[in-house]
């Protein structure tokens, strides 16, 4: 989850499997907030935020079933 030029970060499901949404969007995040549960088959796998960040956009419903590499939660960086 690295941020592009415009310091956006797209977070992405590493496997398939059932999301969980722990934000909303305008919800302010700081780092090791968790964003997204994401439960496999076989795993389950928390994604938190890498630092200071406001949720600009959700792309998955909660509940939703997604396949690895689907894009979940796109964060803008801020400054602390």
């Amino acid at each position: 989850m690295l941020p592009d030029r415009r310091r956006q970060v797209r977070v992405r499901a590493n496997f398939a499997g059932e999301v969980e949404l722990r934000v909303a969007v305008g919800d302010h995040v700081e780092r090791g907030n968790a964003l997204v549960v994401v439960e496999g088959d076989s795993e389950i796998e928390t994604l938190s935020a890498r630092g200071p960040a406001v949720v600009q956009e959700i792309c998955v419903a909660d509940g939703e079933e997604v396949l690895a590499a689907a894009l979940l939660v796109v964060l803008q960086e801020v400054d602390d």
